[in-house]
């Protein structure tokens, strides 16, 4: 799968979530009455909405890469790192509200069209930051990571106001909160891409073998590869390719490869050329590992 198809894919992957999401927010909030306080309802309405985005954003690596490994990882990260940023959330949102903004505006139509939408914007974009960072958690980047709470910062700001302006401006519109939930969630995932394509040096594809025309990007500083499924590039069934093969380098705006393996077979050869202990990498570059060629080239 080239880049461009997906991240395409983690877009549709955050509106899908959305729409995954609203039914079950309609259900708890028709059950609001039956919680002993509104600080529950909202511990509760904040895990439950972040279990589902987080779950469906961490799942796209895997599912992009089709290794079953990654899709169960991510999911259960995703979920785990959503129900957090759910709960501090919308809490935060809460608590902006109350303590802070419904102070400095005190007519009820400021209070209705500025200080409950911004502090609730708060909140999304908290949320936002927690499922865009889940990826960067499962694979242990922190760049990655930052990349990725940036992204859904942004998403979660822009859609957090859609979500809220739509309900405020037109009430009358039918399943407002199914269009707002729908709208931040592909905006998160559109963020989180446009952000990743801006910092990655370049992309590695695949030439040949089972996993022909598959792309990876550079955004994470360490790029591991071998037949491993726990490797960021997994190249398994071809040969000669060792379980932890060689590794991928970022310094400043360079990008090498190294050995990881030097044991006999584990070898790499750039150009035909065979690489000693690391090389440095050129655009056009073609890679030989075991019997897999991978192409460096530009975004």
């Amino acid at each position: 799968m080239s880049t461009a198809l997906r991240r395409l894919v983690i877009s549709i992957l955050g509106l899908l979530a959305g729409v995954a999401a609203w039914p079950l927010m309609e259900l708890i909030l028709s059950y609001q009455h039956l919680f002993p306080s509104y600080f529950l309802f909202s511990l509760a309405q904040g895990a439950l909405f972040g279990v589902v985005m987080g779950a469906f954003f961490g799942s796209g690596e895997g599912l992009t890469a089709k290794e079953r490994g990654k899709i169960i990882h991510g999911t259960l990260m995703g979920a785990a790192t959503g129900a957090a940023g759910g709960i501090v959330g919308f809490l935060a949102g809460q608590g902006i509200l109350f303590l802070v903004v419904q102070q400095a505006f005190t007519s009820y139509r400021s209070q209705q069209m500025i200080a409950v939408p911004l502090a609730r914007i708060v909140g999304w974009a908290i949320l936002g930051i927690a499922v865009g960072a889940s990826e960067g958690l499962r694979a242990r980047s922190l760049k990655k990571t930052l990349v990725g709470a940036g992204g859904g910062f942004l998403g979660g700001v822009l859609g957090g106001a859609s979500i809220e302006y739509v309900r405020t401006l037109y009430p009358e519109l039918l399943y407002t909160r199914l269009v707002g939930l729908a709208v931040f969630g592909l905006l998160i995932g559109i963020c989180y891409s446009l952000l990743e394509r801006g910092v990655s040096l370049g992309i590695l594809r695949v030439l040949n073998g089972p996993r022909r025309g598959k792309e990876y990007s550079f955004v994470q500083n360490r790029v591991s590869v071998g037949s491993d499924n726990k490797n960021d590039i997994v190249l398994d069934n071809y040969s000669y390719v060792a379980p932890k093969h060689a590794r991928f380098r970022v310094r400043g705006k360079d990008v090498y490869i190294q050995h990881i393996d030097v044991k006999k077979g584990a070898k790499i050869y750039v150009n035909e050329r065979p690489v000693e202990t690391e090389q440095l990498l050129k655009y056009e570059d073609v890679i030989q590992i075991g019997s897999a060629k991978l192409f460096f080239k530009t975004e």
